[in-house]
């Protein structure tokens, strides 16, 4: 069970990256990092300074960065200089944190999975395709940079677009969508050179800054998931049910069973199906055929089935491929009550009539009429 710990009761406390990665345990910790060791021969020590630390989950503490990141940024034999993290990144991080959780300095909040779970890391974006929130092509991303980044759009007549970052809504697993249709990103960022940080400071973006990191505390790091198609209300029922839940909301809501179980939260949203992440530590994935979803009341979603099928039913190591979710698809329990509906309609157009006869009964009646 998650927990707040102050620092003090950290050491010896077992260390992970956002990957699930084991960056070994705490040695100490200082006013500004915490110093953990990895392996017992070769040993590998690792220097983070608090404010990537995400929480604690009751039995480990979780940074922020991926265990690639650390070692680029934190491995070393000897404590670092302030001055080699002070970076404006990171004042963001603080202020964020600061802000999230007034007491960071003198305790470790609670772990919360959603809070950490980010989709692609910004150096990870170049090369993605980039559309805005009316679906319309802008180009692939080219670089980026601390406030911005940079799409070029063809390869003739090339555009450029300096698009700021807490402009950008999300990453679907295909493309990055901004927040902002084309004609404003036309309007407001296409240039042919990079912007001044002055154009940055402006109260409309600072108050979009501020919703963004309110939403996603970890945009800092990287771009959050969000669902195919965003804002849209998508018919998947193969017996034509349409389901009016706004996809792109219910990411890191929590899934729910009719056990009135809660079985983790919406990690991914695939065409037929979605992904529950459950556990931390051990974890387990369930690819549920959307025909399972019952309803969505705005802060969490419910299956419609119970904990125990679900798990045993729909826990994968890997996506399973389509026609095994199609199979699954059609056993959920809306088929089962359309159906009988169906075999009902069917009946009325033959008038049948069954009556219950009691065999003694009519012996007994028969009888009494001979005499």
């Amino acid at each position: 069970m998650s927990d707040i710990i102050s620092w003090d009761k950290a050491i010896g406390k077992k260390v992970k990256s956002s990957d699930d990665k084991d960056l070994g345990k705490v040695e100490s910790i200082t006013l500004d990092y915490i110093q953990t060791k990895e392996g017992m021969v070769s040993k590998t020590y690792y220097f983070i300074p608090k404010y990537h630390l995400s929480g604690y989950d009751g039995d480990k503490l979780w940074v922020s960065l991926t265990k690639d990141e650390v070692k680029a940024k934190f491995e070393r034999e000897s404590a670092p200089e302030p001055s080699e993290w002070e970076t404006q990144e990171y004042t963001e991080r603080r202020t964020t944190i600061t802000r999230q959780h007034p007491d960071f300095a003198t305790n470790i909040p609670a772990y919360k999975p959603s809070s950490d779970m980010v989709q692609l890391s910004w150096d990870k974006i170049i090369g993605k395709k980039v559309k805005s929130s009316d679906k319309k092509d802008l180009g692939t991303a080219e670089s980026v940079a601390t406030e911005y980044i940079e799409v070029k759009e063809g390869m003739v007549s090339k555009k450029h677009y300096y698009i700021p970052k807490y402009y950008i809504q999300g990453f679907d697993g295909d493309s990055l969508y901004t927040s902002l249709i084309k004609d404003e990103i036309k309007d407001r960022f296409e240039r042919d050179s990079p912007p001044s940080p002055s154009e940055s400071q402006t109260p409309e973006y600072q108050e979009q800054v501020r919703q963004v990191e309110s939403a996603h505390p970890q945009f800092v790091h990287g771009v959050p998931f969000m669902a195919k198609e965003p804002s849209t209300e998508i018919s998947v029922d193969y017996s034509g049910t349409t389901y009016n839940i706004p996809w792109d909301q219910i990411i890191h809501k929590h899934a729910r069973t009719t056990d009135k179980v809660e079985i983790g939260y919406v990690e991914r949203i695939g065409n037929e199906f979605i992904v529950v992440r459950e556990g931390v530590s051990n974890v387990h994935i369930y690819y549920i055929p959307k025909t399972y979803i019952r309803d969505y009341d705005g802060s969490q979603l419910w299956i419609d089935a119970p904990s125990g099928l679900v798990r045993s039913k729909f826990e994968r190591e890997t996506e399973p491929p389509i026609e095994e979710l199609r199979a699954m698809a059609i056993e959920a329990p809306r088929y089962r009550r359309v159906e009988p509906q169906m075999q009902r309609k069917e009946e009325t157009d033959t008038v049948m009539v069954e009556t219950d006869i009691d065999l003694e009964q009519s012996s007994t009646e028969k009888n009494t009429e001979r005499a």
